[in-house]
C-alpha cells in the first residue's frame, strides 16, 4: 500500500514536471504504463502493428493535452481514456470502410514475450486445438462492438472495477455492467463447448 502512495506522488511530480515542458518527466510516465497502454490498445483492436501505432497516437494525444489532465482522476485513468478513445475511432473508422475486423492467428494481449516458446512435450492434436480455440475465441471477440470489447478488455484482461471502467469511458456503471454481462454472454454462447 505504501508503494501505491510512492508510486501515485511520484507520478504528480512527473506530471507537473511535464505539463512543464519536461519531456523527460513525461518520459518517465511512458515507461511506466507503456506496457498496460499496448496491452488495452491490443485487446481493443487484436492486432499488435495497430497497436503500436494507437499507443503512440494516444501518447502524442497526452503530451499535447496534458494542459487539461485535471488531478480529480489518476493520471492512469486519464491515459486510458485517451487511448480507449483513440482505439474506438480506428474501430469505427475501419468498420466505415467495410475493413476485416480481426486478423487472423494475432494474440489477443501481446506478452512480454511475443513468441513465447512451445512446450517440448506438446503434441501436434494439442497444438491445434489450441490454434483451433483461439481462432473461434477471436472471431467470437470480433463480433462485438468496439464499446463491448473495450469494457470486456478492461474488465477482464485489466482487471479494473466497474466504477474505474465507467469513469474511463465515460458512461454509467449500469453501463457497464451491462455491456460486460453483455460480452460475456456473446462469447460464451460462442465458445459453448471448449470453455
Amino acid at each position: 500500500m505504501g508503494g501505491d502512495v510512492a508510486d501515485a506522488r511520484q507520478v504528480r511530480r512527473w506530471v507537473q514536471q511535464a505539463r512543464a515542458g519536461d519531456e523527460e518527466a513525461f518520459g518517465e510516465l511512458m515507461k511506466m504504463y507503456h506496457q498496460r497502454i499496448f496491452g488495452l490498445a491490443c485487446g481493443m483492436v487484436n492486432n499488435p502493428d495497430d497497436a503500436r501505432d494507437l499507443s503512440q497516437q494516444a501518447w502524442v494525444k497526452a503530451w499535447k493535452n496534458l494542459s487539461r489532465y485535471r488531478e480529480s482522476s489518476s493520471f492512469y485513468t486519464w491515459l486510458y481514456r485517451i487511448v480507449s478513445n483513440t482505439c474506438l475511432d480506428f474501430l469505427r473508422h475501419r468498420a466505415r470502410l467495410g475493413e476485416q475486423a480481426l486478423p487472423e492467428n494475432v494474440d489477443l494481449v501481446t506478452q512480454s514475450d511475443p513468441n513465447p516458446a512451445v512446450s517440448r512435450r506438446s503434441r501436434p492434436d494439442q497444438e491445434a486445438e489450441r490454434a483451433e480455440t483461439k481462432r473461434l475465441f477471436d472471431e467470437a471477440l470480433g463480433e462485438l462492438s468496439p464499446e463491448h470489447r473495450m469494457t470486456l478488455t478492461l474488465r477482464e484482461i485489466e482487471g479494473l472495477p466497474y466504477g474505474k471502467i465507467a469513469e474511463v469511458m465515460g458512461c454509467r456503471t449500469g453501463t457497464v455492467m451491462s455491456r460486460v454481462f453483455y460480452a460475456r454472454r456473446h462469447m460464451q454462447r460462442k465458445l459453448r463447448g471448449l470453455l
